[in-house]
């Protein structure tokens, strides 16, 4: 059982329902035909936590995909070996939380402005041990109706919590869109959004985000689903409105300041004539998670990190070697990679390249 555990784990892929919509990038990458866009637009990758709001109880938990835990919730597998899977360091500090949710997401219409509350009001309002910071790597991105892809992200300066407050009052949506910066985006790029500030991923955006584990969204934008409004516990979370406005933080920033703040330029880490392995987001940028990207042409290894990881496959097919065990893998899977003081080496087959996202939990306090 341990020796299976510690092996790098197969999951099945787990689509999870929105507000928004979108996902025909997700389709294409899972191989549905034909691909559309609909109410199913993450895909979250290697989760151990639930989706708010989804009358399916289960709904946002991974599940592994073959071997002699098929079947079984990611969950429920790592209970029975937290510091097997995830370190006996993590466990310490994080217990048999992740400390980490990725997901992809693929957008067609723009997304409510919202935020996420920081640690301390998630304590104080949720009784969470995580706030939710999180950040976005961009996979890929559409025009839909001319319009250009672009993310709203942070307050312009001068904007007042009490500016703020009345036009979520008023919907005075023109205002609200423009007291934050809109900011055409590019595939490769990468943004870090502290947990506070008001952002909106916009139309066309296919992206990965790693974020803290939790589901607390305050959107600001009144929706109706299929005509119906929804009810106010999806804006403001149960909290109420008043101890929703005090999770936004009021900082102003221009442009130049904002993405100095929150735009992540990626490093090579290691490379040769059969891989390129780039440090998206590490700890030189925040200690709440880390992300990278592998892309191998013949054969690439990482080396043993001290910690688990989780991994998606973004494109090509091949496999990869851990001791003395290989697994194939392909486009769209997911990998739960437990902790190793042995190198994983991947071989890619065929003409494209194995691409791969693979995602780190947050620095162990302990």
């Amino acid at each position: 059982m341990k020796q299976q555990t510690n092996h790098p784990i197969k999951l099945e892929t787990m689509r999870v329902k929105r507000t928004y919509t979108g996902g025909k990038l997700l389709d294409t990458l899972q191989s549905i035909s034909p691909p559309k866009d609909g109410n199913m637009p993450e895909e979250w990758v290697a989760s151990t936590i639930t989706s708010r709001f989804d009358v399916n109880p289960n709904a946002g938990l991974s599940i592994v995909e073959e071997g002699s835990q098929k079947g079984r919730f990611l969950r429920d597998v790592i209970s029975t070996d937290p510091s097997g899977i995830l370190g006996k360091t993590h466990v310490e500090s994080f217990g048999e939380s992740l400390g980490f949710l990725a997901k992809l997401i693929d957008s067609d219409k723009r997304l409510n402005i919202q935020t996420h509350p920081d640690n301390e009001k998630a304590k104080e309002y949720f009784d969470s041990s995580f706030g939710k910071t999180e950040a976005w790597y961009i996979i890929d991105t559409r025009i839909i109706d001319g319009q250009e892809p672009f993310i709203y992200l942070g307050f312009k300066p001068g904007i007042t919590k009490e500016d703020w407050i009345k036009w979520i009052e008023e919907q005075n949506i023109p205002a609200l869109e423009n007291a934050l910066h809109k900011i055409p985006i590019k595939k490769g790029e990468v943004y870090l959004v502290e947990s506070g500030m008001p952002h909106a991923i916009g139309t066309g955006t296919f992206l990965a985000e790693i974020q803290e584990p939790t589901d607390y969204t305050f959107r600001v934008e009144k929706m109706t689903n299929g005509g119906e409004p929804y009810p106010e516990e999806v804006y403001h979370q149960g909290i109420g409105y008043e101890k929703m406005y005090e999770c936004f933080h009021y900082d102003g920033y221009t442009l130049e300041e904002l993405l100095d703040r929150t735009k992540i330029v990626p490093t090579v880490k290691s490379s040769d004539e059969g891989h390129v392995f780039v440090e998206l987001l590490g700890t030189r940028n925040t200690t709440r998670f880390s992300m990278d990207k592998l892309i191998v042409t013949t054969t690439g290894t990482i080396p043993p990190k001290g910690t688990f990881s989780t991994a998606i496959v973004l494109s090509g097919e091949g496999s990869l070697h851990h001791g003395d065990m290989s697994l194939n893998v392909a486009k769209s899977n997911e990998l739960i990679i437990p902790v190793s003081e042995l190198p994983i080496t991947f071989e890619s087959f065929g003409e494209e390249p194995l691409e791969l996202l693979i995602f780190y939990p947050p620095v162990s306090t302990m």
